[in-house]
C-alpha cells in the first residue's frame, strides 16, 4: 500500500512520462536484471529509516551467492550510502558493482561515481557522464541528482532555457518520494520551478534534515520514550556510519544509557564542587549554601556530592557515574574554570541538564542542556558601561588591565561594549599581575613620553622658572584625554594600582595633584566588592564605581531575610558567591521538582522557571541560558561601600 504522498509522486511521474524513459540505444542494451526482493524492501524502508535499509542491503550483498544479484544489491547499497553522505563507503560499493557483466549495473555504478566526483566540482568529464548515460535502470535518486546538477550547470553555462526547464522537470519527477532528495532538489532548484512543480515536493523542514541528524534525533526520541533497544540500535548505526560525527560522543552515551536501563531518579541532583586541593575551602562554603537552600525548599532534593577540583578526567568520570549509576536528573556545578567546559560538554552529551557555577569559560555554549548560574564577565561589563555612558555621560575610556586570560577577556569585552554604545577606548595598557609596583604602566597610561611631548615639557620648565620654582623638579602631567579608567582586577591589586596612579599625578579618588584637577573616576567589576578595599585603597579609591549582583545592604525583597538567615544558620555574613549559589540552587531546585524523573522535562522547566525575590538579581534564565540578571551599581564613599545613585535621585548624605 502506497502512502498518499508516494501515490501523488507516482502519478506526477506518470504525468511527466518518466516512469519508463526510453533511451536512444535501448534496443541494443541488455535487459536490466530483475530487482532483488531485498532491494524492494530496502527502498520501502529507506525514507523512514535509511540506516536500517543500508544494513539490510549491505548484509544481503555480502551474503549473496549469485554474482548478478550481488552486483545489483551493491549498486543500491552504494546509492543509499551516497544519500547519507558516506562518500568513501559509497565509492567502494559502486566500484564493486562496476565489475558486473550487466551493462545497466555498470552504468549505474558509473553514474554513482560521477555524482560523488561532482561534490568536488562539475568538471567536463563529470558533466559529460551526467548528460550521456541513459536513465532506465538507474535509481530514481541518482536521476534526480544528475538532472538537478545539469539544471544548475545549464544556468551557469547559458544553456537553452527550454533544456534547463527539461532538466528541472526530470529532477522534480525523479525526486518525488524520497524526503532527502526532495529536500535537496527543492532547496537548490526552487527559483527555476513552476508553482505546480514545487507543489509536487514535500515542503517540510524534516525533508532538509540529513540522515545523520535524523538518526541522532530518532535515537534521542527512542531513549526519551523508553525504547532502549531501539535507541541503542540507532546510536550504534550512527557510530558505524559516521564514526567522526559531531554526535559520536552523544551516541556512545545513548548506548551506555540504554544498556544501563537509563536510570533516572526524581529529585536526585549531582553537585560538583572542589572538596580537595587549593579551592576546597571555597567548595565547602558553597556546599553549605546549597544544602541550606535545599533545606529552605523543604529538603526535597536528594543531593549527591562529587569532588571536582580541576582534574578534567576525574570530573568527566564523576559526571558519568552520577548519571549512569546514580540516576541524577540534573547537575549543579562545577565551579572551577578548568572543569567548566569538559563538564558542560559531558552533560550535554549525556542529555542531563546542568547549571554551571563557573564564572570563566562559556559553558552554556556546549548546548541546550547547559545553563550558568554565576556571573559572566560580559554581563558585568554591559551593566557597567550602560551606567557610565547612559547615566553619567562618559564616552572616552582608558583600560589598565592585568596580563592574564581574565584581564585580556575583560578588556576585550569592555572595548566591544563601549564601541556598541558609541564610545571609544582611547588607551589600553597591560601590567604584570605578579608585580608589586605599577608606576611604569601608570606612566604609559598617562602618555608620559618626554620625547613625544618635549615642547610641552620645556614649556612647563620655563613656566616653573619664571614662577621662581625649581625647573629640575618639573614632571610631565598625565595626558587625561579620557573620562574614566577601567581596571578589571581584584580589590587587592586595585589598591596598589590606584596608589601608583596617584604617584604619577592622576587625580584619582580624593587625591588632587593641584587644586584645579578634576577627578578621574576608577571603574571596575565585582571583584572590587570587598570591604577591605576601603581601608587598603584609602583616599585613592574614593568615589570609584563598580558593579555586582549582590549588595547585602539592599532593600530589595528577600535580601534582608537571606542575609539574616545566612548569618544565623552558617555563622557568617554572605558574600556574592553565597548569593549567586543561593539563587542558582533555587532555580535548579524548582525545575527539578517540577520535571520529575524526566531529564528533558527538567531542562524545559529550567528554561521557563522564574523564582520570586532573587537575592542576586536573577529570577530566571534568558534565551542564552545565562541568568537574566539585574545589577547593582556600587561606589566607595567614606568608610563603606554603598549603592550609587544618580544626583537627582541621591538620598541626603548619599554619594
Amino acid at each position: 500500500m502506497f502512502s498518499a504522498r508516494r501515490l501523488r509522486s507516482l502519478l506526477a511521474a506518470a504525468a511527466f512520462g518518466l516512469l519508463v524513459v526510453p533511451h536512444a540505444d535501448a534496443g541494443r542494451r541488455q535487459k536490466a536484471p530483475p530487482t532483488p526482493e531485498v532491494v524492494e524492501k530496502a527502498l520501502v524502508l529507506a525514507p523512514s529509516d535509511r540506516l536500517a535499509a543500508i544494513a539490510m542491503l549491505e548484509s544481503a550483498a555480502s551474503d549473496a551467492a549469485d554474482p548478478a544479484a550481488q552486483a545489483v544489491i551493491s549498486l543500491w547499497a552504494g546509492e543509499q550510502r551516497r544519500l547519507v553522505g558516506d562518500t568513501a563507503v559509497a565509492r567502494a560499493w559502486f566500484e564493486s558493482a562496476a565489475k558486473a557483466d550487466d551493462k545497466s549495473v555498470q552504468d549505474g555504478s558509473t553514474m554513482g561515481l560521477a555524482l560523488l566526483n561532482a561534490q568536488d566540482g562539475l568538471s567536463g568529464n563529470v558533466v559529460a557522464t551526467l548528460q550521456l548515460l541513459g536513465e532506465p535502470g538507474l535509481p530514481d535518486s541518482m536521476n534526480a541528482d544528475r538532472f538537478r546538477l545539469l539544471a544548475l550547470d545549464g544556468v551557469q553555462q547559458g544553456t537553452n532555457p527550454s533544456k534547463v526547464r527539461e532538466y528541472v522537470r526530470k529532477a522534480v519527477a525523479y525526486a518525488a518520494g524520497d524526503p532527502v532528495v526532495e529536500g535537496r532538489v527543492k532547496a537548490t532548484l526552487a527559483p527555476m520551478m513552476a508553482p505546480e512543480q514545487a507543489d509536487q515536493l514535500e515542503d517540510s523542514p524534516e525533508a532538509q534534515v540529513s540522515a545523520e541528524e535524523d538518526t541522532i534525533k530518532r535515537a534521542r526520541e527512542a531513549l526519551q520514550g523508553d525504547r532502549l533497544s531501539e535507541a541503542g540500535r540507532l546510536a550504534g548505526q550512527l557510530l558505524a556510519t559516521w564514526p567522526d560525527s559531531e554526535h559520536a560522543r552523544e551516541a556512545g552515551y545513548i548506548i551506555k544509557r540504554a544498556e544501563a536501563g537509563d536510570k533516572a531518579v526524581a529529585g536526585k541532583v549531582g553537585v560538583l564542587l572542589p572538596a580537595s586541593g587549593k579551592y576546597a575551602a571555597v567548595g565547602k562554603r558553597i556546599r553549605q549554601v546549597v544544602e541550606l537552600a535545599n533545606d529552605r525548599m523543604g529538603g526535597r532534593m536528594q543531593l549527591v556530592f562529587r569532588d571536582a577540583h580541576g582534574d578534567t578526567a576525574a570530573t568527566t568520570r564523576a559526571i558519568e557515574e552520577l548519571v549512569l549509576d546514580e540516576g541524577v536528573v540534573a547537575l549543579l556545578g562545577p565551579l572551577l574554570k578548568e572543569d567548566a567546559m569538559v563538564a558542560a560538554e559531558t552533560a550535554q552529551a549525556l542529555g542531563t541538564p546542568m547549571v554551571a557555577l563557573a564564572q570563566s569559560q562559556d559553558p552554556a555554549s556546549a548546548g541546550d542542556y547547559v545553563f550558568r548560574g554565576f556571573l559572566p564577565v560580559e554581563q558585568q561589563v554591559e551593566a557597567l558601561v550602560q551606567n557610565l555612558t547612559s547615566m553619567q555621560g562618559m564616552r572616552r575610556f582608558a583600560v589598565l588591565y592585568p596580563d592574564t586570560s581574565f584581564g585580556q577577556h575583560a578588556r576585550a569585552s569592555f572595548e566591544a561594549e563601549v564601541k556598541k554604545k558609541g564610545g571609544e577606548v582611547v588607551r589600553a595598557v597591560t601590567y604584570d599581575a605578579t608585580a608589586t609596583s605599577f608606576l611604569d604602566p601608570a606612566r604609559q597610561l598617562g602618555a608620559k613620553d618626554y620625547t613625544a611631548r618635549s615642547s610641552e615639557y620645556y614649556r612647563l620648565k620655563r613656566d616653573a622658572e619664571r614662577a621662581g620654582n625649581d625647573p629640575s623638579k618639573v614632571v610631565l602631567p598625565p595626558k587625561l584625554d579620557f573620562d574614566a579608567i577601567f581596571i578589571p582586577d581584584s580589590w587587592q591589586r586595585v589598591a596598589l594600582v590606584a596608589s601608583s596612579l596617584a604617584y604619577e599625578e592622576f587625580p584619582v579618588g580624593d587625591f588632587r595633584p593641584h587644586r584645579h584637577a578634576q577627578r578621574m573616576p576608577l571603574v571596575g567589576l565585582n571583584a572590587w566588592n570587598d570591604a577591605r578595599i576601603v581601608e587598603n585603597g584609602g583616599d585613592y579609591v574614593q568615589h570609584a564605581i563598580f558593579v555586582d549582583a549582590f549588595y547585602p545592604g539592599s532593600d530589595a525583597p528577600g535580601v534582608r531575610e537571606f542575609v539574616s538567615d545566612h548569618k544565623q544558620a552558617l555563622g557568617r555574613k554572605p558574600g556574592v558567591i553565597d548569593a549567586l549559589t543561593w539563587d542558582a540552587t533555587r532555580l535548579l531546585g524548582t525545575a527539578v521538582l517540577a520535571g520529575g524523573p524526566d531529564r528533558k522535562a527538567v531542562r524545559d522547566e529550567l528554561a521557563a522557571t522564574r523564582v520570586s525575590s532573587p537575592v542576586a538579581g536573577g529570577a530566571r534564565f534568558g534565551e542564552d541560558r545565562e541568568v537574566d540578571r539585574s545589577f547593582r551599581i556600587l561606589t566607595i564613599d567614606g568608610d563603606a561601600i554603598r549603592e550609587w545613585h544618580p544626583p537627582e535621585l541621591r538620598p541626603e548624605g548619599a554619594p
